[in-house]
């Protein structure tokens, strides 16, 4: 049998320009995908490793592990990775609350804590030594390797060489905790045997939602699960990992369909224009299958060119991404780019499916074209009635011929009509979607979610020192300051009178015997997971500026345990101005046992909003009270622990807000304050106008991108609109021809184009505004319990540059496509088209 496929790699030669049009769409559209698919990807990957050098990437730690257990730790068939951490002694430094452990030097357990050498490398020889910039700062020294420093361990004097420096685990100096490494032999000559602590730091081989099951299946088949702790911001972390990227299989089928739809646009066309061709090679003996084979191949020639271009392409945008606007993704000072197959190879499959998909349809109907439908004329002859209107220049319904033309037309080929309006209508629709939620951004409200004071100071750790009173005082010393709320902290649980039962038959005093209170799990998960803010008085007389319901009286605030709310919480636990509540908490005993304190509360009032923002989350939610700082003395047991517990914040302010008076200037201030912050280890500045100024780069940045990737799907969309203009406007030629042979003057029929245009750009817009709207208040409702400052608008100004452009783009695309044509002369333009 004969076969047709090199006439594929013909008619690409020889039409080159629609060839170039399908190729950069295919080219694009790859490009694009992969770009998406790299992008998010590195984002994800960037948050992931953001955590683990935040909290490590184990998933359970066993405490002083014996070697049986050790043992049977390694030979687990879930174990996948266990790194032993041995602790020869510890250095304490009263003065700055920090403890000093000298560890044997085990890389693999360091990476396990989610640290690294930064420079240097790690004690291979007795003497040597590595350290990180926590230790550093307690040893007195600047983190670089060649120092010499001198420790006293267990009495023995050493001096090391430091040779490495680590990176400093946030998690580790959050709890006061720095870590020294010395070499393995060093490690056994310091060491005693059996005062060397062993810990077991491990990751289990499960799926990321099977991850915490199988760390709690470990220590319960080795009978350790009183020795075990989790890494439960990472386990939590990773469940809520999905495990399809949503976001970007959404933007990537939408940049797909953008492609399919110009692609099909330029390959039905090639298909019209040779009807004729089809026709004579089905009656020369080719089958339907030999022509769908042809317009297969010409398909896939062009993505063999167009998935390598577009995959490059990708790469290097998914680069630029990454330089232009990797921190205003991620929030993390930028991001690595990620290129892994997975990220390639979906970009190729979807380019290559965008491809044939768009050309199915095509190739069926050439396919289908019969040897006698093919050997008539291509074209449509005006009616009686069009020719005698033509010369009148009007129908006998007083319509203009040119319009009723136009829309005649528009009828006639509908199924380019449609194509090429929803190309149009897609990249407008996302123009409005998207200029409703930029118009939202309101960067005002953005910043004070985080900070609504002037300046903050936090001290958020649990183990370091923070601002005393001395701090407010000397802040307040300075004149452009007006007032400063400053709050100790304390977490616990906070049960409502509907939640416990026995409210009324309960004193809530510490307990007399607090043994007798001791609760019998570790972790108590009654009521709601509450952060408690202690204020100063000036944070309390602050608040009454903004009271809802109930009332602050400073007197009675403290002297008598009343809380205060904020309005968001008592909506969302229905927690109202004069109930009861339930505040708990707990200490350790000289024994370190905990011992929960419980005292009974009343709200005093529900506000607008309290001075500070409290800004961790925790799983289940978190609820946020107010309470003067002399009232949280009712806590503080007799004799008892505080260090290590949820009550060790009360001893220091850990929130600080400064506000400042009308009109100073903040910027001459900014320095002072930051100085003051840094005071404090482990300290956190914010500057309002700062984080303001932040959050407008950060927003335009995005806006940048998105809007450029509504350009990307509009430019699609315009080139295959452009391309099937030009090809149906050549495909009319002999219509245009006999219509001016008939009267229609040049003028006439550049007017029935330019309404084809502008039906074309007004339904277009039509489309967009519809669909747009409905997108808009989709992405409203989705969004508007997770970000409060969105309300639901109309956005005119989107609708109004959206329908500008689609009218505008579909009269353009006409005219620029006509031009040539209005030009010819009546017998060039007759002339049968082969």
């Amino acid at each position: 049998m004969k076969r047709y496929t090199e006439l594929s790699r013909k008619y690409l030669s020889r039409r080159l320009r629609r060839t170039l049009y399908t190729l950069l769409g295919v080219a694009l559209a790859v490009a694009f995908i992969t770009a998406i698919m790299i992008t998010f990807e590195s984002i994800e990957a960037s948050e992931l490793q953001s955590m683990e050098n935040s909290v490590g990437r184990y998933h359970g730690k066993v405490v002083e592990t014996s070697e049986s257990e050790l043992m049977d730790l390694k030979i687990h068939v879930l174990i996948e990775e266990l790194g032993i951490q041995k602790i020869a002694g510890t250095i304490e430094f009263p003065e700055e609350r920090a403890s000093l452990f000298i560890e044997e030097a085990n890389e693999l357990t360091l990476n396990l804590r989610g640290k690294s050498v930064k420079e240097g490398r790690l004690p291979e020889r007795p003497g040597e030594i590595a350290l990180d910039s926590f230790s550093a700062q307690l040893l007195g020294i600047t983190p670089e390797t060649g120092q010499m420093v001198s420790l006293d361990i267990g009495g023995k004097k050493r001096t090391y060489e430091v040779v490495g420096i680590v990176s400093k685990a946030r998690q580790e100096s959050a709890m006061s905790k720095a870590f020294v490494e010395i070499s393995p032999e060093e490690f056994s000559e310091i060491s005693e045997e059996s005062r060397v602590v062993k810990n077991a730091y491990f990751t289990v081989e499960a799926p990321n939602n099977g991850i915490r099951v199988a760390a709690l299946k470990v220590a319960s088949d080795l009978e350790i699960r009183d020795k075990t702790t989790y890494n439960g911001s990472l386990i939590y972390f990773l469940e809520n990992l999905s495990p399809v990227n949503w976001p970007a299989v959404v933007l990537g089928l939408l940049v797909a369909v953008a492609s399919m739809v110009s692609i099909y646009n330029t390959v039905q066309i090639s298909v019209l224009e040779r009807i004729r061709e089809f026709g004579l090679l089905r009656a020369a003996g080719a089958t339907p299958a030999q022509i769908r084979k042809v317009v297969f191949r010409e398909s896939i020639l062009v993505s063999l060119v167009g998935i390598p271009l577009g995959l490059a392409t990708g790469v290097l945008l998914s680069f630029a991404i990454a330089l232009y606007a990797g921190s205003q993704l991620t929030g993390l000072g930028g991001f690595a780019t990620m290129i892994s197959p997975l990220s390639l190879l979906l970009g190729a499959i979807l380019g290559f499916l965008s491809v044939v998909v768009s050309s199915l349809i095509p190739a069926l109907r050439a396919g289908k074209v019969s040897p006698v439908e093919a050997m008539r004329q291509y074209g449509v002859e005006p009616s009686d009635f069009e020719v005698r209107g033509i010369v009148k220049g009007q129908s006998s319904f007083g319509e203009k011929i040119p319009l009723k033309l136009a829309k005649r037309n528009m009828r006639r080929n509908l199924r380019t009509t449609i194509i090429s309006v929803i190309s149009m209508t897609m990249a407008a629709t996302l123009f409005i979607a998207f200029s409703y939620f930029a118009a939202n951004f309101d960067t005002e409200r953005i910043a004070r979610g985080v900070v609504k004071s002037d300046f903050s100071i936090r001290v958020a750790s649990m183990y370091d020192d923070g601002p005393d009173e001395e701090t407010i005082e000397e802040i307040l010393s300075f004149e452009d300051v007006q007032t400063v709320a400053a709050a100790k902290f304390i977490t616990g649980r906070l049960l409502t009178e509907w939640e416990d039962r026995d409210l009324d038959n309960k004193s809530f005093a510490t307990f007399s015997t607090p043994e007798a209170g001791m609760r019998a799990t570790i972790v108590d998960n009654s009521g709601m997971f509450m952060a408690l803010l202690a204020y100063n008085d000036l944070g309390i007389e602050l608040m009454k500026t903004k009271v809802i319901s109930g009332s602050i009286d400073l007197t009675r605030a403290t002297s008598e345990p009343v809380i205060i709310i904020d309005i968001e919480n008592s909506n969302k636990h229905g927690i109202e101005a004069g109930d009861r509540v339930l505040l708990k908490t707990y200490y350790l005993n000289e024994s370190m046992v905990q011992v929960p304190v419980a005292s009974e509360f009343v709200v005093a009032a529900v506000v607008q909003e309290l001075p500070s923002v409290v800004g961790y989350t925790v799983e289940g939610g978190i609820l946020v009270a107010a309470c003067s700082e002399k009232i949280i003395e009712v806590f503080r047991p007799e004799n008892g622990n505080v260090h290590l517990t949820m009550m060790d914040y009360m001893d220091h302010y850990s929130y600080v807000d400064i506000y400042l008076r009308r009109g100073s200037d903040a910027e001459a201030l900014e320095s002072t304050i930051e100085e003051i912050a840094d005071r404090y280890r482990n300290s956190t500045f914010i500057s309002y106008s700062e984080y303001k100024k932040e959050a407008e780069d950060a927003i335009s940045t995005l806006s940048t991108l998105v809007y450029g990737l509504i350009a990307i799907v509009g430019f699609i969309g315009i080139c295959g609109i452009t391309n099937t203009m030009n090809t149906t406007i050549i495909l009319r030629r002999r219509e245009f021809g006999i219509l001016r042979a008939v009267g229609m003057t040049g003028k006439q029929l550049k007017a029935m184009l330019t309404y084809e245009g502008l039906i074309f750009g007004f339904i277009s817009a039509i489309s967009s505004v519809v669909l747009g709207l409905i997108l808009s208040y989709t992405v409203y409702s989705l969004l508007r319990s997770e970000m409060s400052h969105l309300n639901w608008s109309i956005p005119w100004m989107g609708i109004v540059l959206a329908v500008a452009g689609a009218i505008g783009a579909g009269i353009l695309t006409t005219l620029a496509s006509s031009r040539k044509v209005t030009s010819l002369s009546i017998t060039e333009s007759i002339r049968t088209i082969e």
